[in-house]
């Protein structure tokens, strides 16, 4: 029989060198109230496992050797070294007897077996980082579908950690999930993410430990990559360490289920070497863990019919693979090993009747900041990574559909293969349909048309009848069964009463909306198919298109919106021609008829549809990627009104536009946009239009045409590229851009569009921009070059007077055109107005200066009045409200109104003009030669005798406009 210090040798031969230097810590550490001396740090540095027992028998004996041992290997987690050093504790004699001394023979016997089982101990662990090399060799690199031969990717690189759920939710809840996520808004109520670390981990501390995991998620989510990763960093020292010996990777799909296996088989097959030490692997089962990925594709395995075949419970046995995976699954085979399962929901019944007490855990795909991390990780270069996240983010759908890999994937390599062909990512397709085309097609066989009718029939009798959720019944009145449809239907259980209610839904809530669309596409091969047709419930004839185009717009919660904008992806020809040679369906082309004629009704109608149908008829239109249909069909629209709320807005808005040569009158709105902006610059904006409500100056061409960007909150960060696109429409002839953030670098940038010869805008709104001084020498030079610019508001910016001093030296040139400034509020004083009075007198054009709420006082409007009086000053209205002027400068305004022969409107509102003031001026403008036909006095007070004056002056000049609001 082996020495005590030879079988403790020997359990710490099995400890991995990690463990085996945590031991030692314990060991120092150990605590001296317990009865035992440490053992000391300059001994055990350098102690191999044979010194390591002799030292602990030496300083303790055997027996107390023997108790640090055991609690060291429970404190470093190695539950099983502990439960078997308990088990198999050597019996100590009474202290008190006399010491037997063993003969030498026995001695050398004990020697000899140490020294043997040493020796298997060594190439036991030797033999597990080999393992280890070979599985991270196999599962270092990932091939993608599209590869060409030879390609690979580094499986750490591109891997991007994927949302799990343990949590189970109720039917309600999982319905309103569905619909909310379908668009992209976030979920009131997200399940608590686990992390691949804790797979196995109890729910409670003293709980049995974990030993089956079942990961269930719909096709495409990734969980076959998630098996993978889970292979590699078990392989790499970073998952399961001290839990796992040995992980055994079995891939249900390439198990031949009418061959004869043993499990021995299996575990060898993923092996480097031909023979392995399966008898060693085998000895502690708690340390094994296979990983079944795909159960779902174990194809009429484990049916009712055998259940009565014999166990299969020696790891040796050959045995059919269905009954063999049945036995380890079960637990017959190698009782004590853990499992983890990865199956499509469609499997779990299946499942339920094999395993006892299984943690099912669900996988969602990635949340948003994991979908940015996957684009940066997918693309070589963080410039390219960043542009093309930010096309598939402005597109709010596509998005939301970026939360399965296979997509995010599909999305991807597309935009990667523009770029690498040196195409424009800005020019890519980002169509929703042209992603999900590719999808359906890499998900659905050839020979699937019949399961592919019946996807189409359910979505559109779900549309209809506003349900997301379906029992098997639905599924079988449209000819499906869920494994067949599994790659497109997810399996939801709920609790209802006692029992157990099985319900299925697509995987987004979008699928449901494509494969509704398709349903009004595709061709009846025969007759013999009419049974696939939705029956009963309230819902339209089958395929009426009329009337999924007659509720289009209207029906509740927006449905049909989304259905119709892929009934347009759809009918694009490339796109149908690829789905009929991938599926072997047909597809109607007379869709496309009745859709233009649809259009061309929408568009003749008398009066626009309210926001936001026509900018969903826009998105239509972008859907189908037809500019020639495109063409066809805006030719119907003379007049375009919508509001834009967010890039993709922008984005349709301008492809319909570049494809629309008759437009008269081109108004868009550029409203707030809640999409929460990257860190980075986050690119060019697109160009809007909107149509003024006020006199607008026809175009030489008869067409007036109006651009808006009011309120967009544009930054002079996104201000480049749009105002680089505006340069080149001469058709453009207004441009407000108040309201926004712009400050004096965005207004220097939009100065350099506004001098190229191109450049066509008449008026400017430049409103509320956060501007100062600082912008006025940029504005100056484009005021002394441009030969279109007529009108300019720089209202509310905080100018000041020196920057009305730079500007008066572009307004006071000879080629200057500008008719009309707005200077309200700008905080001008009397200072300044020396520089107003000799642009008045320098520009003949100049008609029209709009001055409330500056305090000029009344020093600034004798300086004025010098310049009104001047003969070449054509000045026509001059706005002078809450000015801070008072009676005293109603003697130079009598003076300036008497000599200037252009002067039509005055306004004078919100001043202390006083009694005698106002008296003083009525005398004046009963003049013969005052032209002045307009008199604003409001929010202004006067005696009864002041007001007397004012009536007699109507009654004798009636071509006299006295306009009094009195305050009160």
């Amino acid at each position: 029989m082996a020495s005590t210090r030879c079988r403790l040798a020997s359990y710490l031969e099995d400890l991995e060198e990690a463990d085996f230097k945590k031991l030692k810590m314990y060991l120092e550490d150990y605590p001296p109230e317990k009865g035992c001396t440490p053992l000391p740090r300059s001994q055990t540095e350098r102690a191999d496992h044979v010194d390591l027992a002799t030292l602990l028998i030496d300083l303790n004996g055997e027996q107390r050797a023997w108790a640090m041992a055991v609690w060291a290997f429970a404190a470093i987690h190695r539950q099983d070294l502990h439960e078997r050093a308990k088990r198999d504790q050597p019996k100590w004699e009474d202290p008190g007897v006399v010491y037997q001394q063993d003969s030498i023979e026995e001695e050398w016997m004990g020697l000899l077996a140490c020294l043997c089982q040493i020796s298997l101990c060594k190439k036991k662990n030797d033999y597990r980082k080999a393992y280890r090399r070979h599985v991270r060799s196999r599962f270092h690199c990932v091939e993608d579908r599209n590869a060409r031969l030879g390609e690979r990717a580094s499986l750490d690189q591109r891997y991007t950690r994927l949302w799990l759920v343990r949590e189970h939710p109720s039917r309600r809840e999982r319905e309103q999930e569905l619909r909310a996520r379908s668009r992209g808004r976030p979920w009131g109520r997200p399940p608590g993410a686990l992390r691949l670390e804790a797979l196995f981990d109890p729910e409670d501390e003293p709980a049995a430990p974990v030993r089956t995991v079942v990961v269930q998620g719909a096709a495409g989510i990734g969980k076959t990559m998630l098996a993978r990763k889970v292979m590699l960093d078990w392989a790499s020292g970073r998952l399961f360490q001290g839990r796992f010996d040995y992980v055994f990777y079995i891939h249900c799909r390439e198990v031949n289920l009418a061959a004869r296996h043993s499990l021995g088989d299996l575990m060898a097959g993923c092996c480097a070497d031909a023979r392995p030490p399966l008898e060693r692997m085998v000895r502690a089962p708690a340390r094994l863990l296979f990983l079944l990925d795909g159960f779902d594709e174990l194809q009429g395995a484990f049916d009712a019919s055998e259940r009565g075949a014999a166990r299969c419970q020696d790891w040796r046995q050959a045995a059919r693979a269905d009954a063999l995976l049945g036995g380890l699954i079960r637990g017959w085979l190698l009782p004590g090993a853990s499992l983890l399962v990865t199956t499509r929901p469609v499997a779990l019944e299946k499942l339920r009747h094999l395993l006892e007490r299984p943690r099912h855990v669900e996988v969602r795909g990635f949340p948003p900041a994991r979908r940015r991390e996957y684009f940066l990780r997918f693309f070589p270069e963080e410039v390219q990574a960043r542009a093309a996240f930010r096309l598939v983010r402005d597109n709010e759908v596509l998005f939301a559909m970026c939360a399965i890999p296979l997509v995010c994937w599909i999305v991807c390599t597309g935009l990667r293969q523009r770029v690498e062909s040196g195409e424009c990512l800005a020019q890519a397709p980002k169509t929703t349909t042209a992603v999900y085309v590719f999808f359906l097609s890499s998900l659905l066989a050839p020979a699937a048309g019949a399961h592919l009718r019946g996807l189409c029939s359910l979505a559109a009798a779900g549309i209809w009848n506003q349900k997301v959720l379906f029992e098997e019944a639905d599924l079988r009145r449209h000819g499906l069964h869920p494994a067949p449809a599994s790659a497109f239907l997810r399996m939801d259980e709920f609790q209802k009463g006692a029992d157990r209610e099985r319900l299925y839904s697509f995987l987004h809530m979008t699928f449901q909306e494509f494969f509704a669309a398709m349903h009004y596409l595709l061709e009846e091969p025969g007759a013999g198919h009419a049974a696939a047709e939705p029956q009963g419930g309230p819902q339209p004839p089958p395929r009426c298109l009329a009337a999924l185009l007659e509720n289009y717009g209207r029906f509740e919660k927006g449905y049909l919106v989304f259905v119709v904008r892929f009934l347009f992806g759809l009918a694009n020809r490339e796109r149908a021609a690829y789905l009929e040679t991938k599926l072997s369906c047909q597809l109607s082309q007379q869709v496309r008829a009745a859709l233009l004629c649809w259009i061309e009704a929408q568009a003749g109608a008398k009066r626009l549809q309210a926001q936001p149908s026509q900018l969903e008829l826009f998105y239509c239109l972008y859907e189908m990627q037809d500019e020639d249909f495109v063409r066809t069909a805006m030719q119907h629209f003379p007049r375009i009104e919508v509001n834009l709320t967010s890039r993709m807005d922008h984005v349709v808005a301008s492809f319909c536009i570049r494809n629309c040569p008759s437009v008269q009158t081109l108004s868009l709105g550029f409203l707030h946009s809640s999409v929460k902006e990257e860190e980075e610059d986050e690119g060019e904006e697109e160009e809007g239009d909107e149509e003024e409500e006020g006199p607008s100056p026809q175009a030489s061409h008869g067409h007036r045409l109006v651009r808006r960007l009011a309120s967009c909150s544009l930054t002079s960060s996104l201000c480049r590229g749009l105002f680089l696109a505006l340069s080149s429409r001469q058709s453009l002839t207004e441009l407000d851009l108040s309201d926004n953030a712009l400050g004096d670098p965005g207004v220097s940038t939009l100065c350099e569009t506004l001098q190229q010869p191109s450049c066509g805008i008449r008026r400017l709104w430049l409103g509320r921009c956060g501007l100062s001084h600082l912008c006025c020498s940029d504005l100056s030079l484009v005021l002394s070059s441009s030969q279109t610019l007529v009108e300019l508001d720089l209202s509310d910016n905080a100018l000041g007077d020196v920057g009305l001093r730079l500007l008066r030296g572009g307004l006071g040139q000879p080629l200057c055109c500008l008719r009309k400034l707005w200077l309200v509020n700008c905080g001008l004083t009397a200072a300044g107005c020396l520089a107003l009075s000799s642009v008045l007198t320098e520009n003949p054009n100049f008609t029209h200066l709009y001055l409330r709420g500056n305090a000029l006082g009344d020093s600034g409007l004798r300086l004025l009045c010098k310049g009104l009086s001047q003969p070449g000053c054509g000045l026509q209205l001059l706005e002078l409200d809450n000015c801070s002027l008072t009676s005293h400068c109603c003697w130079d305004l009598c003076t300036a109104l008497t000599a200037s022969q252009s002067l039509r409107k005055l306004s004078l509102g919100n001043n202390d003009l006083g009694d005698l003031g106002i008296t003083m001026l009525c005398e004046v403008l009963k003049q013969p030669g005052c032209v002045l036909q307009s008199l604003q006095l409001n929010e202004m007070y006067f005696n009864c005798e002041t007001k007397g004056v004012l009536e007699t002056l109507q009654e004798e000049k009636p071509a006299l406009t006295v306009v009094l609001e009195p305050s009160w």
